[in-house]
């Protein structure tokens, strides 16, 4: 009984560091994208109205499916459930960096949001799992 209690332990240790590395890394990367998008959006002087909000779901899913990638490669199973954890810890991170502009109305942009990120995060934790180790030639 303690053999299976001591696999137990060490699997989900593995799902929750493979979990929380996937979100860091992708909100890293996010921030990053973020970083060089605004230096762009900077040296062109104009962004067309309502552009942001969609080059920002852009850059969430690209970070996301990253991120969810990333932690897919790391536990080698159960894709769905790592991303759906990957999407949903890097939109808490995402939301609670927001906090200070929040209006006080949830709007539906922020369910989106969500969505993305669990969409994405999702995809690319599957996509992780199951990408086959790099052929070797003898």
């Amino acid at each position: 009984m303690r053999a299976i209690n001591s696999k137990f332990d060490s699997i989900n240790k593995k799902a929750i560091k493979s979990v929380i590395f996937g979100s860091l890394v992708g909100t890293l990367i996010t921030i990053i994208l973020i970083i060089i998008c605004s230096l762009i959006i900077i040296s062109m002087g104009r962004l067309p109205d309502g552009a942001l909000e969609y080059i920002t779901l852009g850059l969430l899913a690209a970070g996301g499916y990253i991120g969810g990638y990333i932690g897919g490669r790391i536990y080698k199973s159960s894709g769905l459930f790592i991303g759906l954890a990957t999407g949903f810890i890097m939109f808490i991170i995402v939301f609670l960096a927001g906090i200070n502009s929040f209006t006080g109305s949830f709007s539906p942009l922020i369910l989106f949001k969500i969505m993305v990120l669990l969409v994405f995060s999702t995809l690319g934790a599957v996509i992780g799992v199951n990408k086959k180790e790099k052929v070797k030639f003898k």
